[in-house]
């Protein structure tokens, strides 16, 4: 029986002694609490903060921009816990739709053995697009702490259109971090100069820049679109990464700034999961 006057029988438990779920505790399930990451491109990590209170939970997430669905759980990427038996306390999804206005983050839980899924929690966020003079990519723990885990790229785009479409930046295969005028590729080590920074930028899947030997501190790669031939820096609406297998790293953040000094003055853009290795992950 699927419904008791209009009402979903997996919801309910003995209406008026008419009906008793089978199987499983009546209970609902703890109700989750939540926060959220990123919102750069539309893509958001969700981590459910009381993790440790379920055994075996699963979660449901689903995103929103008013009526509109723009992401389903089936585009949700789950993690897995550390043991590899269940689900971990973070999600991440990217939300390409081109619907406007404040996204709807709905999670729920059911933790194994109970037959009610618990009531929904909800967090907002806002799609946002880059717009400085120096857009740096770091090598990061889930948190956005700085890590030794090395990064490596095999290639990189930035485009001035959603969904990797429009002006992409660099323009032109670079042939060393200066060859394409007002762009400068740099990077906080490199692990030989067969490595360069500028090789994840010459659009060859063969080569790629490396950061194996790095430090925390100096683990992170850069493109500056120079004032002279940029006074205004263009807006990037969409981005490419192509991480190689030797990315050590899980997660990347994403930082801007208009004076380079990245002290504090920067522009916070979010922490990003590598999700592959050997294939193009696009953002936006």
């Amino acid at each position: 029986m699927g419904e008791i006057s209009g009402v979903p029988t997996a919801d309910i438990n003995n209406v008026d002694g008419f009906y008793t779920t089978q199987g499983g505790s009546s209970t609902a399930s703890t109700t989750p609490t939540i926060s959220l990451s990123g919102g750069t491109f539309g893509a958001v990590n969700v981590t459910v903060t009381n993790h440790s209170s379920y055994t075996n939970p699963n979660y449901e997430c689903v995103v929103t921009a008013g009526a509109t669905t723009t992401v389903t759980d089936a585009n949700v990427d789950h993690t897995i816990d550390t043991g590899s038996d269940s689900v971990g306390d973070t999600m991440s999804f990217n939300d390409l739709d081109t619907a406007t206005g404040t996204r709807t983050v709905t999670v729920k839980a059911q933790e194994f053995g109970d037959f009610v899924q618990s009531a929904a929690v909800t967090a907002t966020f806002d799609k946002v697009f880059l717009q400085n003079h120096y857009i740096r990519i770091r090598g990061v723990t889930s948190t956005g702490a700085d890590t030794n885990l090395r990064l490596a790229i095999e290639d990189v785009g930035f485009f001035t259109g959603a969904t990797q479409t429009g002006t992409e930046y660099p323009t032109t295969a670079l042939t060393s971090e200066t060859s394409e005028t007002g762009i400068v590729i740099s990077a906080g080590h490199t692990y030989s100069a067969s490595y360069a920074a500028f090789k994840a930028a010459d659009s060859s899947l063969l080569t790629m820049w490396w950061a194996l030997g790095t430090s925390a501190a100096n683990n992170w790669w850069q493109i500056h679109f120079e004032s002279a031939t940029y006074s205004t820096a263009p807006i990037i609406k969409s981005m490419m990464l192509r991480f190689d297998g030797q990315t050590s790293a899980s997660y990347f953040s994403l930082a801007g700034s208009d004076t380079g000094a990245f002290s504090g003055e920067e522009t916070d853009y979010g922490v990003f999961r590598i999700t592959a290795k050997g294939a193009n992950l696009n953002f936006g």
